[in-house]
């Protein structure tokens, strides 16, 4: 075989290869790649792209054993530089995958991948200091490249500038309309802006375009709806609070049971409308949730109060006492719920990958 036809076999066969991995076939892509490797073992591109395949196969420490075989027969190449690192980041060698990843970068200063994945691995260590400039070089590679625009916005938004980390996921989204994990991340946005309902919207949007991504939508799904969950039911102890003053203030019966209707049928209508967001299979997911105080808590207490609420308004006489203890309960919930709303929407991540 010439040289020629040597490089026509490799490229043939990562193209097919990448054609297999874009409907997420792992095997048949390695099976490719493995019987273009039987006809030339040394070739790096073909060593390359097997650990890449390896790598979003899972199997991360084959990945691992192909990539550092690449890099050796090619030591002053970016792009193996670049596939080691990725693969070192998911083996939790954060250290050695930012050294070589950093390494790319002076090999290629020019290629924006390089800066990307760079920029990518520093998000993936919490570092979005110095993540910032690195996206920022990216972008000014690639501005086009709707990737780029997203990593940017997980970026900025870990910075604490959510409306500009929407404005360039929604950039990514204008570049390329069915960008799955764009959609994901405004939808995270959403939820630190405490606009939960349409944040769930986004979720389920999302895994509907990419139905790779319902692990993380599910998990993000159940951190918002507790976070939800936590504030409707100071609401329905705010509603309380409110009953119990009016009964305390002298005002007729007739004043508070009308005051108790109109906070059970706004709860109720809350209630009803967080449950016809979600499919049925998800309130289980959610349900479960582990924590200091689990959102089934959270859901029980203010169904408790929907129903007190709505037997002081049909004429039901409500104890004083049970008020009290009621409101007492409240400013306990008061105090600890902020905590666990920021602990929860916390674990609301964005998706990069």
């Amino acid at each position: 075989m010439t040289f020629d036809s040597e490089n026509a076999h490799t490229a043939s066969a990562i193209i097919l290869a990448d054609c297999y991995l874009e409907v997420r076939n792992f095997r048949r892509a390695e099976e490719v790649l493995r019987s273009a490797l039987a006809n030339n073992p040394h070739d790096a591109a073909l060593l390359n792209e097997l650990a890449r395949t390896q790598h979003l196969s899972g199997d991360h420490h084959a990945a691992e054993r192909t990539a550092r075989d690449a890099l050796n027969r090619t030591p002053e190449d970016a792009y193996s530089m670049r596939i080691y690192a990725s693969v070192l980041d998911a083996l939790d060698r954060q250290g050695e995958g930012l050294s070589w990843a950093r390494r790319a970068v002076e090999a290629a200063p020019l290629d924006s991948m390089t800066h990307f994945e760079y920029a990518r691995l520093l998000v993936s260590a919490d570092d979005a200091e110095a993540a910032l400039p690195v996206a920022t070089e990216a972008l000014r590679l690639a501005p086009d490249d709707a990737d780029t625009h997203d990593l940017m916005g997980v970026v900025l938004g870990m910075l604490g500038r959510l409306a500009e980390s929407t404005s360039e996921h929604e950039m990514a989204l204008r570049l390329e309309p069915g960008h799955a994990q764009a959609l994901h991340n405004v939808a995270v946005n959403r939820a630190h802006s405490r606009k939960l309902f349409s944040a769930i919207v986004g979720f389920r949007q999302a895994a509907q375009l990419d139905p790779h991504l319902g692990h993380k939508v599910r998990a993000n799904i159940a951190a918002t709806v507790r976070a939800w969950l936590c504030w409707t039911t100071l609401a329905a102890w705010l509603a309380l609070w409110i009953l119990f003053r009016v009964e305390r203030s002298g005002a007729t019966a007739q004043v508070g049971r009308v005051v108790a209707g109109v906070g059970c049928v706004v709860l109720s209508v809350m209630f009803w409308r967080m449950a016809r967001s979600l499919p049925r299979h998800l309130w289980p997911v959610v349900l479960r949730q582990p924590g200091y105080c689990s959102p089934r808590i959270y859901l029980g207490l203010g169904v408790l109060v929907v129903g007190v609420l709505g037997a002081f308004a049909l004429g039901a006489p409500i104890n004083q006492l049970v008020l009290a203890v009621i409101l007492l309960l409240a400013v306990v919930v008061s105090w600890v719920a902020p905590r666990l709303d920021k602990e929860w929407l916390d674990g609301v991540r964005s998706e990069i990958q």
